[in-house]
């Protein structure tokens, strides 16, 4: 593997084939590459340049021509050492001369224990907009969050990456009116499976009922915005019921929050208008369909552990919990390593349980890295 330096004021000595490689010194300036965080409630804080800790950097490609990313934060000169870690993330396309890295800020799926068919990392989501009745249709603008968008009024859009993605909507009429909503879309990660919907309704004037339909545990708590300065919070094991009156006729941006009795929450906006209003209003619906196959395991995470004994622990040989998550939080670009291969230098936040085959699983958390991979 290739060894990559980790303190700016390192300096790398290339030697010539059977040239005794040196190490650079120790340096008392903070680490730049790291991990911290618990393995089973245990802490640990590996630093490079610490204990005679390096950043490894390498990168591979299998059968199926998909490049594996690599990185490991280990003692030197170490064959079969303890305490350390190893990451591997997927390129998420395949390729049969890599130019360039596709790791970018963003949710990864860990790779499942099924490797035929992977863990799904695509998640199609069905969209459908609802405009104004009373008003002709000029236009759609949709904007996905990913930096896709569309202009039909119902498209259906595939996410590429677990997230949180920040979806709009706007409608352009023919009355010069032109009204936009956001929304929050949640795929692969793990609050996913919590979701609320606000539906309403004119009762008459300006006396409008509210309701939801939810996926979460209960009791839950709501927070309920108006959109006119008036804010009702409770709980409810049910669904959420109520009727507000607005002072004056109008489209007002409301929103409904939910948090279930497993602390996970949900939130949407709706455009809700007034009998009598004036103007155009935008809303919309989704629906996440079930995540595409996975067959090469694009853009997947494995997490290896080998702990102080020496065990080793893999992160896919089982399946992972719902709250198990990888986060790439930020990339730039870093020295070439000693080979003179390029290096990306990225800042991961995760959490995940790792097994042991015929033995007992550990569980990671609060997992924060700084790590190195190289390519080619």
């Amino acid at each position: 593997m290739n060894r990559v330096f980790f303190l700016a004021v390192f300096i790398v000595f290339i030697c010539a084939a059977g040239c005794r490689k040196d190490y650079p010194a120790a340096s008392n300036d903070a680490p730049v590459f790291y991990f911290k965080g618990s393995v089973s409630n245990i802490p640990f804080n590996l630093q490079a340049g610490v204990n005679n800790y390096y950043m490894y950097s390498s990168y591979l490609q299998d059968a199926d021509h998909v490049y594996n990313f690599l990185g490991e934060l280990k003692p030197t000169n170490c064959v079969h050492c303890n305490s350390r870690i190893k990451f591997q993330i997927n390129n998420d396309t395949v390729s049969s001369a890599l130019r360039n890295t596709s790791l970018t800020a963003g949710y990864y799926s860990f790779l499942g224990v099924d490797t035929i068919l992977g863990t799904p990392t695509q998640f199609p989501v069905n969209f459908i907009s609802s405009p104004s009745s009373i008003d002709s249709v000029l236009s759609y603008s949709w904007n996905f969050g990913d930096g896709a968008t569309s202009a039909l009024d119902a498209p259906i859009h595939t996410y590429s990456h677990p997230g949180y993605y920040n979806t709009c909507l706007t409608i352009n009429y023919a009355n010069n009116c032109s009204s936009s909503i956001c929304n929050q879309v949640k795929v692969g990660v793990p609050d996913a499976a919590c979701s609320v919907s606000l539906i309403s309704s004119v009762i008459s004037g300006n006396n409008i009922s509210f309701s939801s339909s939810q996926i979460s545990t209960t009791p839950y708590t709501y927070i309920i915005d108006f959109g006119d300065g008036i804010i009702l919070n409770g709980s409810s094991s049910n669904s959420f019921i109520s009727t507000h009156t607005y002072v004056n006729s109008g489209i007002y941006k409301v929103s409904l929050q939910i948090t279930g009795s497993d602390g996970c929450t949900s939130k949407v906006f709706k455009n809700v208008a007034t009998q009598g209003f004036a103007g155009c209003f935008t809303n919309f619906d989704f629906a996440v369909q079930f995540p595409n196959a996975n067959l090469l395991s694009l853009s997947n995470v494995v997490i290896t552990w080998t702990d102080n004994s020496g065990v080793v622990y893999y992160s896919n040989t089982d399946t992972q919990p719902n709250d198990s998550y990888f986060q790439i939080i930020s990339t730039e670009n870093y020295s070439n390593n000693e080979n003179n291969q390029p290096v990306k230098k990225l800042h991961v936040k995760f959490k995940c349980s790792l097994f042991q085959n015929n033995g007992p699983s550990l569980q990671m958390a609060n997992g924060d890295a700084v790590i190195a991979v190289s390519y080619q």
